[in-house]
């Protein structure tokens, strides 16, 4: 059931899996331009310009936007830079105006070294993490992941390109009031910020290489996994999903679980094959992600589309942040996203 296009009854041949949220899972995706951010030197467009969904830096002032941080929150982003990487990201920042706020965390990365440090009001500061990071030099681009959960007991990691960085635990980060995050360039060589999301994390961090054994073991048995909101996994197959309860088949007899307490669901391996059509359209939602249609019309209210998933429907034009044409002509996506080479 959804605002935008009422019910839409899906495919189940062409849904990978499931993930499930308590609440909604994204609380920032972009960016889409200079609306909600603020630059500590108090003129953004001298300091920064936005294109593609990317921003770029132009000096060395920073940029911040307050974003609604859950208490388990995934921030990521993409980071590209000409010569070497030198910049700061602050997160539970107090001050949006100010690139040295007096409390939250900054994460520092300067060519080969990376480092955190907390700042936390009423507390001793910390030194969390001290990284040295040696391919950073013979790349021009990163990924970062930034897995937070703020109560004391939980876990909270760095990881770049997938990989684990560091984690730190045992503080209670409940104490922190500031929602803000910044991005800080170190010095005048322009720098590029894009895929910036705040997420919703299930406090879950992602399996490490020693883990692989565990879970070939698991892929072995039959049915789909079942991960739960405490980690544990179940095999089985989902039969029904009701009234807020899900009913599993498993090697052990039947199960109900209410599905506030899953995670996700892997509801098969084999999807069927999505034709590409000359009308698909693709439109992306304010939150973050997209949906691709087969365009039949579109008005100042409504778009009216059909996809393999779940046929034809209307959606809310409000729904979107924008509407890509000609998506599978590959030359245009340059012009589209920008390249590399465009600073």
């Amino acid at each position: 059931e959804t605002w935008y296009a009422g019910n839409l009854t899906l495919r189940r041949s062409l849904v990978h899996s499931l993930d499930i949220f308590n609440q909604s899972p994204s609380f920032y995706n972009g960016p889409d331009g200079p609306e909600g951010w603020v630059s500590a030197g108090g003129n953004i467009e001298k300091y920064w310009t936005f294109k593609n969904r990317t921003m770029i830096s132009k000096a060395r002032s920073g940029i911040a936007r307050e974003v609604a941080i859950p208490d388990k929150a995934k921030i990521s982003f993409t980071a590209n830079w000409r010569s070497s990487p030198y910049f700061r990201i602050l997160f539970f920042s107090d001050d949006g105006s100010d690139d040295y706020p007096g409390t939250g965390y900054s994460l520092n990365i300067q060519r080969t070294y990376l480092s955190v440090y907390r700042n936390a009001p009423n507390d001793r500061n910390n030194d969390i993490i001290s990284e040295s990071i040696r391919n950073m030099l013979e790349a021009e681009t990163a990924e970062f992941t930034i897995y937070l959960d703020r109560s004391k007991d939980g876990t909270n990691a760095i990881h770049i390109d997938d990989k684990e960085i560091g984690t730190w635990t045992g503080v209670d980060d409940t104490k922190f009031k500031g929602n803000w995050i910044h991005f800080v360039p170190q010095n005048t060589s322009p720098i590029k910020f894009s895929n910036i999301s705040v997420s919703q994390w299930d406090g879950i961090l992602p399996a490490k290489p020693d883990n692989e054994e565990e879970e070939d073991t698991e892929e072995k048995l039959e049915g789909q996994e079942i991960r739960l909101a405490n980690g544990d996994v179940i095999i089985g197959t989902v039969k029904s999903i009701d009234k807020g309860n899900v009913s599993l088949s498993t090697s052990f007899g039947e199960v109900g679980v209410p599905i506030k307490l899953m995670r996700s669901v892997a509801l098969s391996e084999k999807i069927d094959e999505v034709r590409m059509e000359t009308n698909d359209v693709r439109c992306w939602f304010h939150e973050g992600g997209y949906i691709t249609v087969k365009l039949k019309s579109l008005d100042e209210k409504t778009l009216r589309g059909y996809s393999q998933v779940w046929g034809d429907a209307e959606f809310d034009i409000d729904a979107f942040s924008r509407i890509e044409f000609n998506i599978w002509r590959p030359e245009l996506d340059t012009a589209r996203y920008g390249s590399s080479t465009d600073w």
